[in-house]
């Protein structure tokens, strides 16, 4: 078009482009703090030109696309980030409960006082104050135990209600998503423009969502998207979202997992980001691991000191009897389980528990199989020992044994051995008399004449303190089928000798050689024989003692007395155990296996804490970057004002000449 018109006309073009311009540029200014608004620019080009008169004359302007200033690289990095971040920051906050609760708990310190009132027993076994006082002290560790393993397991119901909020918020936005998605594409079409804002609330709300966890974002030709969480599974498809629910798990009904709400197929694994991926992974990594590390504590002390009691004698003269008590293996059948099996576990050696749970498995055939939760390897294969229709797997490596009846090839269990160790922790003993400080023997050179202990022996034999023992060594005398225990015995040389001969002895339930019960014999100048008497009476065993030397004469004896008021021979076994290397198959003490625990939780908060600060610098340096090109830039846009103020006042005065010339040459007609 040319002429005056043409004038106008190519002004006017000026004028709605700098317009439009200028709405592009209040826009920016408007949405400065926007959560997600990308900065926008209009794209101007130049319009179809017109031939006249052998030359081509331009049409003035046209806005091509209003466009949005933006990188899906950036943007990606920010949600990868942002999912990182988060995880990281759910996991390093909930390691800090963790640890503050097992770090004011105090355990180690309960541990040594209660030790330190074992030890006073020990030096004044009779002394009815001191029995109280380490009852007392007994008390206090059991319900020391009892509040650490209560507030952990509060954890575990907190982290349940934090799973569900988390799956709520993501079924939230993953629906908005996909409402998005479908204006998106429907608007798309409409025009030859970008949807610019819905394209901005939809990244925004994808942020969002990898607070919650981690997505990978996948785009579609149609300007839609599909997102997928972490371990591959689809969350939106288009225009569907794929909404979440929280279920109870497989085994243990009281831990929620997550799975999809259409057909509930579970979708736990390997998720990963954000506050739930980090839920998740404190849940299994670091608050299961401590519940069973304080029960493993817990267990180990009270199965210690109950074998300790029940090899000693209480005032009464009784065996001892249990001290602690604990909560016992937890076993939780497979929900798709068939048959109906019953089940039940029960710890036998604490000192073997370690802190994993285990999934024990029908392999058919009359096989089983016990794996390691965490890691999925195999510890052990048994076909157990079948009476009268129940089965008993003694794992005794791992420190406990199963009995099973019903069960059919297939089926599945998951066993806990030590989870419930601390919160079910408690004293049972109660009166002070019951404390079983008396070894059940006292050696003494001599025997008994009218009532009191004669020593006219005229060798140099001795006969040893002492100690329990499960089981006899080889070459050791036994003494069994006592009808009481203990019942007083007495050793008596039938023959003398000296040098390396070897002499006999008799053993007798009383004096002067009466009630001969059995009979040995002992190398002189040797390591001596072993006598080794067995208790019928739970938990059995047997008390060993050692009779040695290089000097015998016939006649002479020793008496082995039921230890009395005084004797505090297993009170001081008791007292060993502080110092003693129990726990973990023996290579670690009490207050060790404390330390470990607390050790173990510190340097996982620490790791978490730092990753949490590297993880959140990463996310603000993505964000910077990010926002250098999609932020609105307040100098630009004050710049953008001017510069397209004055083009809208140039394409006005161009009008303003037009319609002169136009008034002028109507003038001259």
């Amino acid at each position: 078009m040319s002429g005056i018109s043409g004038i106008v006309n190519t002004a006017l073009t000026g004028l709605q482009a700098a317009q439009n311009a200028l709405q592009v540029t209040g826009n920016n200014i408007a949405n400065v703090n926007t959560p997600g608004y990308s900065q926008e620019n209009v794209v101007q080009s130049t319009a179809t030109p017109t031939f006249v008169g052998g030359q081509y004359y331009g049409n003035g302007t046209q806005i091509t696309t209003v466009q949005r200033s933006y990188s899906a690289f950036l943007q990606g990095q920010v949600w990868s980030a942002t999912a990182s971040a988060s995880g990281q920051a759910t996991l390093s906050s909930s390691l800090q409960q963790v640890l503050g609760i097992l770090n004011n708990g105090g355990v180690s310190s309960q541990v040594s006082q209660f030790f330190s009132g074992v030890a006073q027993v020990a030096a004044s076994p009779s002394d009815i104050p001191a029995r109280q006082s380490m009852l007392s002290n007994a008390q206090n560790l059991s319900q020391t135990f009892q509040s650490l393993g209560q507030q952990l397991s509060s954890i575990g119901t907190g982290v349940n209600q934090q799973i569900g909020q988390s799956v709520t918020q993501i079924n939230g936005l993953s629906q908005q998503i996909a409402q998005l998605n479908t204006q998106i594409s429907t608007l798309q079409g409409a025009g030859n423009g970008a949807v610019n804002d819905l394209l901005d609330q939809r990244d925004q709300l994808l942020t969002q969502l990898n607070s919650q966890v981690g997505v990978q974002v996948l785009h579609q030709n149609n300007s839609q998207i599909n997102v997928y969480l972490s371990n591959g599974q689809v969350l939106v498809a288009g225009s569907k979202s794929f909404d979440l629910k929280t279920q109870p798990s497989a085994y243990n009904q009281q831990t929620m997992d997550v799975a999809y709400a259409g057909n509930g197929a579970n979708i736990s694994h390997n998720l990963s980001g954000g506050t739930l991926g980090g839920l998740l992974q404190f849940r299994s990594q670091s608050l299961n691991p401590a519940e069973n590390g304080l029960g493993q504590l817990a267990d180990g002390i009270s199965a210690a000191l109950n074998a300790q009691q029940a090899q000693g004698l209480n005032l009464n003269g009784s065996s001892g009897t249990a001290l602690f008590a604990t909560g016992g293996v937890q076993i939780f059948a497979n929900q798709a389980n068939a048959g109906s099996a019953t089940i039940s576990g029960s710890i036998t050696n604490g000192g073997a528990l370690t802190a994993s749970d285990y999934i024990l498995t029908d392999a058919g055939g009359g096989n089983w199989t016990l794996a390691d939760r965490g890691s999925g390897q195999v510890v052990a294969t048994t076909s157990g020992s079948v009476s009268s229709g129940v089965t008993t797997l003694n794992f005794g490596s791992s420190g406990f044994s199963i009995s099973v009846s019903g069960a059919v090839s297939g089926n599945s269990f998951l066993v806990e051995p030590t989870r419930l160790g601390a919160s079910g922790m408690q004293t049972v003993m109660t009166d002070p008399l019951g404390i079983a400080a008396a070894s059940p023997y006292v050696s003494s050179p001599g025997q008994v004449v009218s009532g009191s202990l004669v020593n006219t022996n005229l060798g140099n034999m001795t006969l040893s303190a002492g100690q329990y023992v499960s089981g006899t060594g080889s070459g050791a005398v036994l003494v069994s089928g006592l009808a009481s225990f203990p019942t007083p015995l007495q050793v008596t040389f039938t023959q003398g000798g000296s040098g390396h001969a070897t002499v006999s002895f008799q053993i007798s339930s009383g004096s002067g050689g009466a009630g001969v019960i059995t009979s040995g014999s002992v190398t002189l100048g040797g390591s001596g024989t072993s006598i080794a008497i067995q208790n019928p009476n739970p938990p059995g065993g047997y008390w060993q003692v050692n009779l040695s030397g290089s000097l015998a004469a016939s006649g002479d004896a020793f008496t082995l007395s039921p230890g009395g008021v005084g004797s505090n021979g297993n009170a001081q076994a008791m007292a060993a155990l502080a110092t003693s290397k129990v726990m973990n198959n023996g290579s670690t003490t009490f207050n060790g296996s404390a330390a470990q625990l607390i050790t173990q939780v510190a340097s996982q908060a620490g790791q978490a804490q730092t990753s949490a600060q590297a993880q959140a610098a990463v996310l603000q340096q993505a964000q910077a970057s990010q926002q250098s090109v999609s932020g609105v830039n307040l100098n630009q846009e004050a710049a953008n004002l001017i510069l397209y103020q004055q083009a809208f006042q140039a394409a006005a005065k161009a009008i303003s000449v037009g319609n002169t010339l136009f008034a002028s040459l109507i003038q001259a007609l």
